[in-house]
């Protein structure tokens, strides 16, 4: 019996017909996905022209950390803001329109802007014709004001926009510049604290990617595909920015007064060892003369400026001559010899060796006198005899080199290194110096004795305040080494420190109650001369130095130009601050009237620094350290 034909093929013949489909349908599916995989790697020279990411990622900025005082006051932050730029490829000639708008809201001069875009659109067309790619930016001025951005977003010219940039901005003006620093066109710290804390304030960049269509233009934007960047760290100094003010302007006025050059000047607490303030200023016009290198006549040196020229003794900075933030801090970079403001770590090391009592009395010889060797020493102030503690007050030359010629040169050399001196502070501000001993190996007579009046040493600002230190600390505390710093940090107390002694605390409270007459005799003659200024309600205890400045080829010193300095701390019963104040190079009119010396020009700063300082900070009045004075008009050391 036969199948009916109605019934349709066999059942074999339906299978093999579905299997023959389904297998012509994986080979062209696989065809189609081995094509896609190849288009997708290796899409070939012609078609890779046209293929184009269709997810494009948007880089979003991490804001940089800021910089704050120990109160929290801003000293460094960073804001978003604009500047013009143009598109060569998009402007359209003439051009008047477009460089007449430019300049007139920025205040460029017009002809710098022509220049800047027909040079770019010349050199665009040039690349074009050539087959490169056109130049499609070219920036016009810096960032805008507020004035400024108002009018700039009503421009409506084709190919000129607005591009955001970040402002970098420090509220403290000229007084924080050198602390603060300077950061680069990416943000990138260049100087200061900007440079030492890089690494704290960089923040971590976001992104954004969105998904584009065949035109360019974003359709979507994935749940995964926002990342929002992360603000840097804030870094918080120790520096109080009133503080730094009140430095900045004092200083200012004392370099003014003096016809000086410049001035620096560092305050610390030093029972924390806290920097307050840090001031580096150098007086604006000054043009002074390159010293000449040194002659001889007939076998006799002479001296650079014995015709009575007036020589640069700060050492050039081209950055400054910029902006205050790009130069040196001198504060902590350059060296000066500390003159007579050195004795009171001398003397206190020879007190302390027991080679020297405080009331031995020392034949002073009248202010002149000469050393075994030859070598003849003068005094400021000429006295007949004094016991080893006015010794220190009156600033004896003569006195001092007595004292020290009983020490041998290797324990001189030890106790000085002990206040720190030859070796860098490391409070995290680049560019520091370890500062100048003479080595052990190189040690002299001559040397001993220079370094008993502050010469033949070479310190910073930074260092001598820190030993100073060591006569203001109180309690455990008192004739030890602080660790000063820059960074503040909540969770160290004085009494976790590492101590470094450098001696028994008896030695260095004899050594701030001598200098306390200092003190006096400073303040004696600040009234004196400033007698319409508020009376300073808050004890002393200091040094004044007075030292020539050595010549920067290490040849000798300049004839006749000075550093003037005074090292103070206050108030004597509970030392909350240490200052110190240098005055580089008081004018030729100063120093003719003997004006130079460091209570003249630098003790005045002092006073008016420490006066507003303590009020600032709230400390009691001193009892009535004026009516303590013990004869301070009888004889006053001007050095």
């Amino acid at each position: 019996m036969t199948r009916p034909e109605n019934l349709g093929p066999p059942p074999a013949r339906i299978d093999t017909v579905l299997w023959v489909a389904v297998l012509g349908m994986s080979i062209a599916f696989a065809g189609v996905f081995i094509r896609v995989a190849q288009l997708q790697l290796a899409p070939g020279i012609e078609l890779s022209r046209h293929i184009q990411d269709r997810v494009t990622r948007r880089a979003q900025i991490a804001p940089r950390g800021d910089i704050v005082d120990h109160r929290g006051r801003l000293l460094a932050s960073t804001r978003t803001g604009f500047r013009f730029f143009v598109d060569p490829a998009l402007l359209k000639s003439p051009y008047g329109e477009t460089i007449a708008t430019l300049s007139r809201i920025t205040g460029l001069n017009a002809e710098d802007v022509a220049e800047r875009i027909v040079a770019a659109v010349s050199e665009s067309k040039a690349r074009e014709e050539s087959g490169k790619k056109p130049i499609r930016y070219v920036s016009v001025g810096g960032i805008l004001d507020e004035h400024q951005l108002e009018q700039a977003r009503k421009v409506k010219i084709p190919g000129v926009q607005l591009e955001p940039r970040r402002v970098r901005e420090t509220p403290g003006g000229p007084a924080m510049a050198s602390l603060v620093g300077k950061v680069g066109i990416d943000h990138d710290g260049l100087l200061g604290a900007e440079l030492a804390y890089q690494q704290d304030m960089e923040g971590e960049p976001g992104h954004l990617d969105y998904v584009r269509d065949s035109s360019g233009r974003p359709m979507w934007v994935e749940p995964a595909g926002y990342r929002p960047p992360d603000k840097g760290g804030e870094v918080r100094l120790t520096v109080d920015a009133y503080l730094q003010e009140i430095a900045y302007e004092e200083l200012a006025r004392g370099v003014l007064d003096a016809d000086a050059a410049g001035g620096r000047l560092v305050m610390a607490d030093p029972k924390t060892g806290d920097i307050l303030a840090m001031v580096d200023y150098v007086r604006p016009g000054m043009n002074l003369e390159e010293p000449p290198l040194r002659t001889t006549l007939q076998g006799r040196i002479v001296q650079p400026n014995s015709t009575g020229h007036r020589y640069r003794t700060i050492q050039k900075d081209p950055g400054r001559d910029i902006h205050p933030s790009l130069g040196r801090n001198r504060c902590v970079e350059d060296l000066y010899e500390p003159g007579s403001t050195f004795k009171s770590f001398v003397w206190s090391s020879l007190v302390e060796r027991e080679v020297v009592a405080p009331d031995e009395v020392f034949n002073t010889h009248d202010g002149a006198w000469q050393t075994d060797y030859g070598r003849p020493i003068r005094d400021v102030t000429p006295k007949s005899f004094l016991t080893w503690r006015n010794v220190l007050v009156f600033s004896s030359n003569i006195g001092m080199v007595q004292g020290t010629a009983r020490l041998s040169f290797d324990k001189m050399r030890r106790d000085l290194v002990r206040f720190g001196f030859g070796q860098r502070v490391n409070i995290g501000l680049p560019g520091e110096s370890p500062g100048i001993v003479t080595p052990l190996s190189r040690w002299s007579k001559y040397t001993q004795t220079s370094i008993s009046s502050g010469y033949e040493i070479a310190v910073t600002p930074l260092q001598i305040v820190r030993a100073f230190s060591v006569f203001a600390r109180t309690g455990d505390l008192a004739g030890t080494l602080p660790n000063l710093r820059l960074r503040h940090r909540e969770d160290l107390a004085p009494d976790d420190e590492i101590r470094v002694r450098v001696l028994p605390p008896w030695v260095a409270y004899l050594t701030r109650d001598t200098l306390k007459q200092v003190g006096l005799m400073m303040e004696e003659r600040s009234r004196r001369r400033f007698p319409d200024e508020p009376p300073v309600r808050y004890s002393m205890f200091g040094k004044s130095g007075t030292a020539e400045i050595p010549r920067p080829d290490g040849k000798g010193y300049f004839d006749g130009q000075y550093n003037s300095s005074f090292l103070v701390g206050a108030p004597v019963e509970d030392p909350r601050i240490v200052l110190v104040v240098v005055i580089d190079d008081p004018g030729p009119e100063t120093i003719r009237k003997r004006a130079h010396y460091g209570t003249a020009v630098a003790g005045p700063v002092v006073r008016r620094v420490v006066r507003r300082t303590l009020e600032y900070m709230g400390v009691p009045a001193s009892d009535d350290p004026v009516a303590q004075m013990i004869d301070a008009e009888s004889g006053l050391s001007h050095d």
